[in-house]
């Protein structure tokens, strides 16, 4: 009898249980968006572009389509959809000044010389149409920081690294970085002075243009580097007026540094600044080793990491080192603006730390702030696991994401005692101008 009393007692208090537990967290689909919706008027459609009309929602970031009269881009994000759309009006400029005469006599000569004339034909591009990947979902599941000593993580991958594609070093210290004028000589060809002048003279067009000199897009690399051929090794020298629809989306002091430094100048000092501030020698190997970041991307880090003198940034440097795609490394590069920002315009961080693989920002008070490099918040199992953990428990915390959220998240983060900040961009730029 006392079993059988047991039985009922075990199955009514499992019952109950379950029946007073906690809810099935809600699960949001990403929704199908027109990019007319959501996408400034000016960037829709031009002479030379346009955007396609319906966009998505990938990994919580906006991707669409855009076509052009210079091939299709596959685009994330309405900040890199603003850049593609300036360059898009330099290269509309640069096929201007390519039909007259003055740069068709200046490459033509330039052309004579066998270095250009190899470069010519190995560097037409291709399209840039390309799926792309979604690292953010990396990062909330704690995947880029996966070991608690996360130095000895980057000198074994650098050990790898090296072993790969160049010949270990030793010894060697900060002025045998590599940079573009090391690369350069090892071409079979000889290259003479007046080719060492081809980098400076493409910065220099970069600049009057408005543009990155170290951009992804690949139809207006080639297109600066023609101008720049012709301008050093023929005799082209053309005036112009710039596009009116400047775009950048990186600092001004940035701007200055990759338009006036060599790649080698700017490599050594990031090499030096990460060195000062604790970083191991072989990670600032790798460091200046990765492709996922490009030159502009690894100058704005370093820049923003030396204006954070707070505890725990090297907490920093090693999520930047394990980015895996361009996705995952613009992701961290806008994180890490974020946390710019805010220790400057709103309020001082006193400490970084690392919680579930994310990067947290504590404050003096000791209220947390975690920053997500996304456009629109659903709530998914991801989301959940992240936002909801343990480990991120806290009486004041806020949530800043650089898009918006959906009315189930707002809720979902209202209920879980999260503060949520949107559209972090706008707000930091509000703030500067009220300076």
């Amino acid at each position: 009898m006392p079993s059988s009393w047991l039985k009922i007692i075990v199955f009514y208090g499992l019952y109950f249980s379950v029946r007073l537990g906690a809810e099935p967290e809600p699960i949001e689909g990403p929704p199908l968006l027109f990019t007319k919706d959501f996408i400034p008027e000016e960037l829709q459609t031009g002479e030379r572009f346009e955007v396609a009309p319906l966009g998505h929602v990938v990994n919580f970031g906006y991707e669409f389509r855009l076509a052009s009269d210079f091939g299709e881009f596959d685009i994330r994000g309405i900040d890199m959809l603003a850049t593609r759309v300036h360059e898009i009006a330099v290269l509309e400029k640069l096929e201007e000044i390519s039909k007259t005469k003055a740069f068709a006599t200046s490459f033509s000569e330039a052309l004579k010389d066998p270095v250009v004339n190899s470069w010519s034909v190995a560097r037409r591009p291709i399209s840039l149409a390309r799926r792309l990947p979604g690292g953010i979902l990396r990062y909330l599941q704690g995947k880029f920081y996966s070991v608690k000593r996360g130095s000895e993580k980057v000198i074994a991958k650098t050990k790898r690294n090296r072993n790969k594609g160049r010949e270990k070093e030793k010894g060697e210290d900060v002025e045998n970085v590599d940079g573009t004028v090391k690369k350069a000589g090892t071409t079979p060809l000889k290259l003479s002075q007046k080719h060492f002048g081809f980098e400076k003279a493409k910065r220099a067009w970069a600049r009057r243009l408005k543009v990155d000199p170290y951009s992804t897009n690949e139809y207006l690399q080639f297109e600066l580097s023609r101008i720049a051929w012709a301008s050093t090794v023929g005799s082209f020298a053309g005036e112009f007026g710039i596009p009116a629809n400047a775009v950048l989306s990186y600092t001004l002091k940035t701007r200055e540094l990759v338009w006036n430094q060599s790649a080698t100048e700017l490599e050594r000092r990031n090499f030096v600044s990460l060195g000062k501030m604790g970083v191991a020698h072989s990670a600032l190997l790798m460091f200046n080793g990765l492709d996922t970041y490009t030159l502009s991307e690894k100058i704005l880090v370093v820049l923003t990491l030396e204006n954070l003198e707070v505890k725990g940034r090297l907490n920093l440097v090693q999520l930047l080192m394990e980015a895996e795609s361009r996705d995952e490394a613009r992701m961290m590069v806008k994180l890490l603006t974020i946390f710019g920002n805010y220790h400057h315009l709103v309020h001082p961080i006193i400490c970084f730390s690392i919680r579930r693989g994310l990067a947290i920002a504590e404050l003096e008070d000791g209220s947390m702030i975690l920053p997500l490099a996304l456009d629109y918040l659903h709530w998914t199992p991801e989301i959940t696991d992240a936002l909801l953990s343990y480990e991120l428990k806290g009486e004041d915390r806020t949530l800043w994401i650089e898009g918006i959220a959906s009315t189930i998240a707002k809720r979902r983060l209202e209920q879980s005692n999260w503060k949520l900040e949107e559209k972090s961009s706008e707000t930091f730029k509000w703030l500067e101008s009220e300076l």
